[in-house]
């Protein structure tokens, strides 16, 4: 979702928060109906709420899609502005029959592991079948998403984060000092990475370098322990 789609989406959300409150179902210091208990049932806090008010920060496509769910707000008002917040027409059960009606091409194409799953080997960029998938509009591409943990890539990638990441057709198709995931039998890497050559020209090494490098060490592995080479394409925060 870029910058304009998350600008009208919290845009969007503002009308919708107002026209809950004239509809009575946020009220200023009831307990089950207030701005903390919205909040809540939205997954985030009151204070947040104020600054998504306030357009200090934006609401995030899982909240929308949340607050959608739990106050029957139509998602393609909410998503695309099309129709009213609230109203009897059809509504969509489903994100696929929702892009279907906007007519826009929806494919679950991001599978959702976690890291040391990734780095077990029990879940691969082609077991496609079985495991978590997502999709979030704009976003094309088989790709594979997983959270960050550790402040080692910090200010630019921090814990709690979620990465999105291709795959590499051919390793060498990686450009120097990019950020990538480095999987291997043990672990996942993200870090910017680096080529080592030997003296004949021949690619043996990655140095893997840390953006907080004043807490965290360069350090090298072998190219024969790497097993895939991700591309971080995208970077999804945690604003709580």
């Amino acid at each position: 979702m870029n910058i304009t789609q998350r600008v009208e989406l919290n845009r969007r959300f503002a009308e919708v928060y107002q026209q809950l409150k004239e509809k009575g179902v946020i009220v200023k210091n009831d307990r089950q109906k207030s701005k903390s208990a919205f909040a809540e049932n939205i997954g985030t806090k009151g204070h947040i709420i104020d600054l998504f008010l306030a357009n200090k920060r934006k609401i995030t496509y899982e909240q929308a899609k949340q607050l959608c769910s739990t106050y029957g707000v139509n998602e393609a008002y909410m998503f695309q502005g099309i129709g009213e917040a609230f109203g009897t027409q059809n509504i969509p059960d489903s994100e696929e029959k929702l892009a279907m009606a906007l007519g826009i091409n929806f494919s679950p194409n991001i599978l959702f592991t976690s890291i040391e799953a990734f780095a077990s080997n029990t879940v691969g960029v082609d077991l496609l079948e079985e495991n978590e998938h997502f999709h979030i509009p704009g976003v094309k591409g088989d790709l594979v998403a997983f959270n960050i943990n550790g402040e080692s890539m910090s200010p630019t990638i921090f814990p709690g984060d979620m990465v999105i990441c291709s795959p590499l057709e051919s390793n060498t198709e990686m450009i120097d000092n990019e950020i990538y995931a480095v999987v291997t039998n043990q672990s996942v890497w993200v870090k910017r990475v680096q080529r080592c050559f030997d003296r004949h020209n021949n690619w043996t090494h990655l140095k893997l370098v840390s953006d907080n490098f004043e807490e965290f060490d360069p350090f090298i592995i072998e190219i024969g322990e790497v097993n895939k080479l991700l591309k971080v394409s995208r970077r999804l925060t945690n604003l709580l």
